[in-house]
Order: C-alpha cells, then structure tokens, then sequence
C-alpha cells in the first residue's frame, strides 16, 4: 500500500486554486456565471485538502461564491472598519482597519 504524500498534495491543490482565482477574476466581467464556477471548485478543493486560500484571493462572496466587482458590492468605511455588502445576496463582510 502507497503512503500519500500529503505535503506534495497540498502544494498542488493551493497551486490549482490560485489559478482558479485568478481565472475568475479575468471572466468575472465576460462570463459571471463562470467565475463562480471557477470559485466555487476553487474551494472545493480548499475543503478536500484542507488548504487556506490566502487573504489576496479572499475577494469573492463568503455566501453566495460571486467574485466581487463594483456593480455587484457596496463599500462603506464606519467605525474603523471596511463593511463590504454584497449586493447579489445582501450579506455583509466586516473587516477591521489596521492601525498604524
């Protein structure tokens, strides 16, 4: 029986997901439903081999897997903090300002 190599596994999967981000941010004004397509599997495979999908690429909807662009999200600064709407779902992203 063949031991996995989890590492090596890992490395390929957080390689795949970030060509998968970037290709969906390329198609998101082309074709929408594509780019949560691409998201979506992106993810996926996160789940499977249990890999972060780094902060950069974090710019798509937690709830509803749409990449984000300016005619689908509002942006609001309040209270030392980025509150980012999505306006395909309605949910909110809070994210706090860095001080310094």
């Amino acid at each position: 029986m063949l031991k996995r190599e989890k590492k090596l596994e890992r490395e390929i999967a957080l390689s795949r997901i970030e060509k998968l981000i970037e290709m969906a941010e390329k198609m998101k004004f082309e074709d929408y439903e594509l780019s949560k397509r691409c998201v979506t599997i992106a993810r996926k495979i996160a789940m499977k081999y249990r890999v972060r999908i780094p902060k950069e690429l974090r710019n798509f909807c937690k709830k509803c897997l749409y990449p984000y662009r300016h005619d689908r999200m509002r942006v609001r600064v309040r209270k030392n903090r980025v509150v980012i709407t999505c306006l395909n779902c309605g949910y909110v992203k809070r994210v706090p300002l860095k001080k310094g």
